[in-house]
């Protein structure tokens, strides 16, 4: 009996251990199971995280092409309103009307006539043709009326001659 009960109690002190063991044993089991799975999550992560980085690098050259297409339409567009001939006539400085005594003038050589000061082109006169003024402006002279056989005739439109195609006639 003496022996049965030691042979208990030393049963009994092994017996904790068997079990603490077998836990250990477990534990570790599950540790590498656990190992195993984090390895296979870290695995499909970096895939993951791969794909992603090489979706935005796509993502990124597409943005910049289109950035690149889109300055160069805006550029285009800038052009083409450049190009674009401006419908408004253009504005001068207003220039000042200078007055002095009638005088009779005359083309000392073959002479375009213009309708105002932007040289909008009306005629052209030819070298000697006769002609008065008392207004100028700048360049111009204004034909307030022209000689016609001998006749002087009353300028109607406004008519204008530039200064360096003329000589003033002296009194005969």
């Amino acid at each position: 009996m003496k022996v049965i009960l030691l042979l208990f109690f030393v049963c009994s002190l092994y017996g904790d251990e068997i079990q603490r063991i077998d836990a250990i044993v477990s534990d570790i089991q599950q540790l590498r199971i656990d190992y195993n799975q984090s390895q296979n999550d870290l695995k499909s992560a970096q895939k993951r995280v791969k794909y992603l980085e090489n979706k935005l690098k796509m993502a990124t050259n597409t943005l910049k092409t289109k950035e690149n297409e889109s300055y160069k339409y805006k550029e285009k567009k800038i052009n083409n309103l450049n190009i674009q001939r401006n419908k408004f006539p253009k504005l001068k400085m207003r220039t000042k009307l200078i007055f002095f005594k009638a005088s009779a003038f005359r083309l000392k050589k073959d002479a375009f006539i213009y309708a105002d000061l932007n040289n909008k082109k009306l005629y052209k006169w030819e070298k000697g043709t006769s002609f008065t003024s008392n207004q100028k402006v700048q360049n111009y002279i204004k034909i307030t009326g022209y000689f016609k056989n001998k006749i002087w005739v009353h300028a109607n439109l406004p008519l204008w001659v530039k200064i360096t195609d003329v000589i003033k006639r002296e009194k005969e």
